[in-house]
């Protein structure tokens, strides 16, 4: 009984320490403030991007009246562009592009197609057709 006890004591210990072990042992990777600055400014314009797509969609569909859509787009449009100008200002621009080479607008405009490519398929493209009896 006594052996029973002492061989589930010294496996629970070395499972306990099998677990801890490497939690002490690692070594924490720095990341440093630009970066995270950088991840954080990239992540607040494309979710700019995404909301002009959705606001843009809501506005298709009728859900958005006009006076809305103009008020939200132009608010949402001016956030994705400072957010744009910033990157390119701090950090050298997402795809290397200068801000003289194109405009904002225009760099804006191309992001935003860039994600609403959704491709119109016909009905039964992409599809296996089955032999009509």
């Amino acid at each position: 009984m006594w052996l029973t006890i002492a061989l589930i004591s010294v496996f629970s210990i070395a499972a306990v320490g099998y677990v801890i072990l490497p939690l002490f042992g690692r070594t924490r990777t720095v990341v440093s403030a630009e970066g995270e600055e950088l991840a954080d400014l990239i992540t607040r314009k494309e979710v700019a991007l995404e909301a002009i797509r959705e606001l843009e969609f809501d506005h298709g569909v009728g859900k958005i009246e006009d006076a809305d859509f103009e008020r939200f787009n132009r608010i949402l449009r001016l956030r994705a562009i400072r957010l744009i100008e910033r990157i390119e200002a701090e950090f050298g621009g997402p795809d290397g592009l200068g801000p003289d080479t194109v405009q904002l607008d225009e760099r804006l405009e191309l992001e935003i197609s860039r994600r609403r490519r959704v491709e119109e398929r016909l009905p039964n493209e992409g599809c296996r057709s089955f032999p009509q009896e």
